[in-house]
């Protein structure tokens, strides 16, 4: 069963829609990319407890709902074209292609990002050619960097190096499964390095705390102070990262 129901914070009104399910214990709240809010509740929680657990997670909501905003007003569509930029790390690097009797290759030279293609590719599939290059590229040198930073994450938490696996994530930029493998969003690697390692921490702490607890967060602030101005600086920028 379905309803639709609202809250009010501060001076914002938030819509949501509630799915009612028998299996649930507890309440979940999601926000989409088309700034859709959803929340999964228990068939025997009323509304009226439903609106209490919206409204303490209402900062939340209202922030995933402004980051959406930014990625819309953000003319995210990629030509892979040259001279478009892309970024890596927090520094932005501009696209030059070069049309050569060679093979396929990429590298990083200067602040370019010099992408070589086979000077007889038919121009309606260099786009897509190029993009997987890109992707490819990027994919290879997020798994070693963030492979890297979650070994000492996981030595300042005491635990061993999960399996980490790097893939594209619409919603989130990282993830932790009840069997501890994290999965990061290839395109933090856009990122500078102190939100990088913000997204890793924050992920490494979920082996130990499986929801934002006060005891996640302190782990959390334990082997990361500033944790929280990393957080918000990938709040405000995050929408940039797009490949």
């Amino acid at each position: 069963m379905n309803e639709n129901d609202s809250v009010i914070f501060g001076t914002s009104k938030i819509n949501y829609e509630i799915t009612y399910s028998v299996r649930r214990k507890n309440v979940s709240i999601s926000v989409s990319p088309d700034k859709k809010v959803k929340v999964l509740a228990p068939s025997n929680l009323t509304p009226e407890a439903i609106r209490e657990v919206v409204k303490r997670k209402a900062d939340w909501v209202l922030k995933k709902l402004e980051w959406f905003d930014h990625i819309q007003q953000f003319d995210s569509s990629k030509e892979y074209v040259s001279g478009e930029t892309f970024l890596y790390m927090g520094r932005q690097y501009r696209l030059k292609i070069l049309s050569e009797n060679f093979e396929v290759s990429i590298r990083l030279k200067g602040r370019f990002f010099e992408v070589t293609i086979p000077k007889d590719t038919p121009q309606e599939n260099r786009q897509q050619l190029v993009r997987g290059v890109l992707w490819k590229w990027y994919v290879e040198h997020a798994e070693k960097k963030l492979r890297e930073i979650s070994q000492t994450y996981s030595r300042k938490l005491h635990i061993s190096p999960p399996s980490l696996k790097v893939k594209s994530q619409a919603k989130r930029w990282g993830s932790c499964s009840k069997d501890n493998v994290i999965r990061i969003n290839v395109q933090i690697i856009m990122a500078p390095m102190k939100q990088i390692e913000y997204v890793i921490a924050h992920e490494l702490c979920h082996i130990k705390y499986k929801s934002h607890s006060s005891d996640f967060w302190k782990s959390l602030r334990l082997i990361m102070p500033d944790y929280e101005l990393r957080k918000e600086s990938l709040r405000k920028e995050g929408w940039r990262y797009v490949l």
